[in-house]
């Protein structure tokens, strides 16, 4: 069986600008949003950390912009958004993991409470939370988040890192494409 060609360097410099200005916007849009979703609810830190994934995203464009603007950098500006978003999807998993909110979560048991008391029988199935005691709701709620953080982590370090050695493992082709454009404007 032959051997694969190698990609042809103007297409992987293509790709690699479209995939850093798309995945750059939608990273700056939806954190954006979200930031101004829970800066008025008084969570500062997904206040935080969604401007400072946000940041990244910014960054990502940046570099798709230099890119086209035939600069080798911007593949250091992709890597080290996706690097950075990594760090900040961790920083925030670790913080929210070593400081889970108990009070405010013990306030939401009542309406829960309310809220199954409600729903269940009208479904015809046992309320599952009425014979459970408060103390073991907020276990389960905290196994919950942690459960949830826990993947959110993963996904990060998998999505991220992936991302990154994507940009990476493409800068020889970028480079070559960006000199031949160089080398076709001179000639």
């Amino acid at each position: 069986m032959p051997a694969k060609p190698p990609p042809i360097p103007e297409l992987v410099y293509g790709r690699v600008m479209l995939v850093g200005k798309v995945d750059g916007y939608v990273i700056l849009l939806s954190a954006g949003l979200l930031a101004l979703f829970f800066a008025p609810t008084g969570f500062w830190i997904f206040t935080v950390a969604a401007c400072l994934a946000a940041g990244t995203g910014a960054m990502e464009v940046h570099g798709s912009r230099l890119l086209g603007q035939g600069d080798e950098s911007g593949m250091n500006w992709l890597v080290r958004a996706q690097l950075l978003l990594m760090l900040v999807a961790l920083g925030f998993v670790a913080y929210y993991y070593n400081n889970f909110n108990e009070a405010y979560f013990r306030g939401l048991i009542p309406e829960m409470r309310k809220l199954a008391a409600e729903t269940y029988p009208r479904y015809g199935l046992p309320d599952p939370y009425e014979k459970t005691s408060d103390a073991d709701i907020l276990i389960l709620m905290r196994m919950s988040i942690n459960t949830l953080l826990v993947v959110l982590a993963m996904v990060s370090c998998v999505y991220q890192g992936l991302m990154a050695r994507y940009y990476h493992k493409r800068r020889a082709a970028v480079a070559q494409a960006i000199d031949r454009m160089y080398e076709k404007n001179d000639a």
